[in-house]
């Protein structure tokens, strides 16, 4: 059995003013074209198939481009076989999918056999079996990601998300470790596990550094790692997990922001009869072009940069201006900026650094009360003496402060 392992595709993604519908549309044919270049038997999707934000009409939509963009894939008996991550909201996808014959929960035979050629959305904790054309079958485990309601928990039962994490992980791992030998699981068969979850120790695509508060956190030995392979989902930047070629994450589908400046692509991989065949292929995958754009000198720069940048149609990007003295105004920069690149995601005027031992406001000292530092200020304020109606402003103030217990 040939299998693709992607995750990470967040269909309906939006990046602030920017549809990025049009990017993802693109990745998806280009996966799909994949499967029937390299003749793939299975498409994973290792959770976060949605966007958090998307809604139930653009859900369906993205439905119907997969259903129309894998419709070779699924004649020739192909299956796509996915899990829930964190993005993906329970509700919004039952919803659209309880409408829909593409995507279903796994429904299994009373052998524990799905069938192919569909595509399976799976919101729960299982596993299943899924023949080949020539009867031989490959095991699939699968972990969508930990959120209370799919392992049986509420947030109510928890004062605090930490605590929260740490129930879900021992949920997760215990389930995990159990799994073979629960009724109907072939410990025989070569098996993959699915999952979105974050592993200890791997590479994150930003420099923040997470800790038990902020996720459901797994170390290596919690996947029970002697699968045929593990297919994960969830850190955006594609790795090998803990030097071990058949636990990977391929990354996103797509950049979905300026911090992922890293390579994507999706890993295929062959399973046989006695399991892992060779070693897995990393296969690259086109990306959105994304700039941070460094203006120092507005017009001296201006008039270059759409020569400069010769994807800045389809490109998104982020603009800062340095100050400077400029013959332009500002609005009719931005306009400029606008039209030289159509997929601005912010245009930032940077201010002037303040000078060293020059105060951006009144000195106040922690010390003195209010009143003594609001006279005082009003005391130093040189604009203010020279003020025709100053008398009048300080018997307002007096009598503010008179008011306010003075």
């Amino acid at each position: 059995m040939r299998i693709l392992h992607t995750a990470d595709w967040h269909l309906c993604n939006r990046l602030g003013r920017i549809d990025r519908t049009e990017d993802l549309q693109a990745r998806v044919e280009q996966v799909a074209a994949m499967c029937e270049e390299h003749k793939a038997d299975v498409l994973l999707i290792a959770g976060d198939l949605f966007d958090d934000r998307a809604e139930p009409d653009h859900i369906h939509a993205a439905f119907g481009h997969i259903l129309k963009t894998f419709d070779p894939f699924f004649q020739r008996g192909g299956t796509i076989l996915a899990v829930t991550g964190n993005h993906d909201r329970d509700a919004k996808i039952n919803m659209v999918r309880s409408g829909m014959q593409l995507a279903s929960p796994f429904a299994r035979s009373a052998e524990g056999r799905i069938g192919g050629g569909r595509m399976y959305l799976n919101n729960g904790r299982g596993f299943a079996t899924l023949p080949e054309s020539d009867g031989r079958l490959v095991q699939f485990v699968f972990v969508p990601y930990p959120f209370p309601s799919r392992y049986d928990f509420s947030k109510s039962d928890f004062m605090a998300k930490e605590e929260l994490h740490k129930a879900l992980h021992a949920k997760v791992a215990e389930w995990l470790q159990s799994v073979s030998t629960q009724p109907g699981f072939d410990v025989s068969l070569p098996t993959v596990l699915v999952g979105h979850i974050h592993v200890r120790g791997t590479e994150l695509h930003t420099v923040y550094k997470m800790n038990s508060g902020d996720d459901v956190q797994f170390d290596f030995a919690d996947l029970q790692p002697n699968w045929a392979y593990v297919a994960l989902g969830h850190i955006h930047k594609p790795q090998i997990v803990n030097g071990e070629c058949h636990v990977r994450y391929p990354g996103s589908l797509d950049r979905l922001d300026i911090t992922e400046s890293h390579e994507h692509g999706v890993i295929l991989f062959d399973i046989g009869p006695a399991g892992r065949e060779g070693e897995p292929l990393w296969l690259p995958l086109d990306s959105t072009p994304f700039h941070a754009i460094a203006i120092a000198d507005l017009d001296a720069e201006l008039p270059g940069l759409a020569e400069k940048y010769p994807d800045r149609e389809s490109a998104i990007v982020r603009i800062d201006i340095a100050p400077h003295d400029h013959a332009m105004s500002r609005d009719e920069a931005t306009r400029q900026l606008r039209s030289i690149f159509p997929r601005w995601q912010d245009v930032n005027w940077l201010k002037a650094e303040q000078p060293e031992g020059i105060a951006s406001g009144p000195r106040v000292d922690a010390k003195e009360s209010l009143e003594v530092t609001v006279r005082k200020y009003l005391g130093e304020h040189g604009e203010l003496q020279a003020d025709p109606d100053k008398d009048e402003l300080l018997k307002l103030v007096e009598s503010f402060l008179k008011d306010g217990g003075a």
